[in-house]
């Protein structure tokens, strides 16, 4: 298998081939997730579940991150077969750092020509003051998707997006 967090992009791009998948401009947790995404997820047991977890540190978006070698992100994702049901955090509570991860993220963004994530200065505001703690969101549509059986999650929405 692959490390994830040692494994040279070219070894990160092998196994996804066969989608002819164009590698300008993307990076190296590009080709992690569309690693994930494309033969990881497909490839879980539809009747277990499935967690992932300690993600390379480029890839801690709220969470905090253990040193080491590597440093790793606190996080998590829990799937039930292919499906991610939830994703969950060791909760960053450190606001200069947070800003530092938005500011990066938005200088990455504007590279990309996408629109920039305006910062949230309240969530800034109070960080520093939130204890040490955890968090998970569920999604629920998604584990009605597990329950009914069914891959489309618009077969478990109450109106259709068009309506939304």
């Amino acid at each position: 298998g692959l490390d994830p967090a040692h494994a040279a992009i070219d070894a990160l791009r092998a196994p996804l081939a066969e989608y002819g998948i164009d590698p300008a401009g993307l990076t190296r947790d590009d080709w992690l997730d569309l690693l994930l995404t494309h033969k990881l997820q497909p490839a879980f047991p539809r009747d277990r579940i499935t967690v992932i977890h300690d993600y390379p540190a480029s890839q801690c978006a709220l969470a905090k991150v253990r040193p080491g070698d590597p440093p790793l992100a606190e996080r998590f994702e829990l799937y039930l077969g292919p499906h991610e049901l939830a994703n969950g955090y060791h909760e960053l509570n450190d606001a200069a750092e947070q800003r530092a991860r938005f500011e990066r993220d938005n200088a990455r963004r504007r590279e990309r020509g996408l629109r920039e994530v305006p910062i949230d200065e309240r969530l800034l505001a109070v960080l520093d003051a939130m204890p040490d703690c955890a968090g998970v969101a569920l999604g629920i549509e998604r584990l009605l998707m597990c329950l009914a059986g069914t891959d489309a999650i618009a077969d478990v929405l109450a109106f259709p997006f068009a309506d939304a």
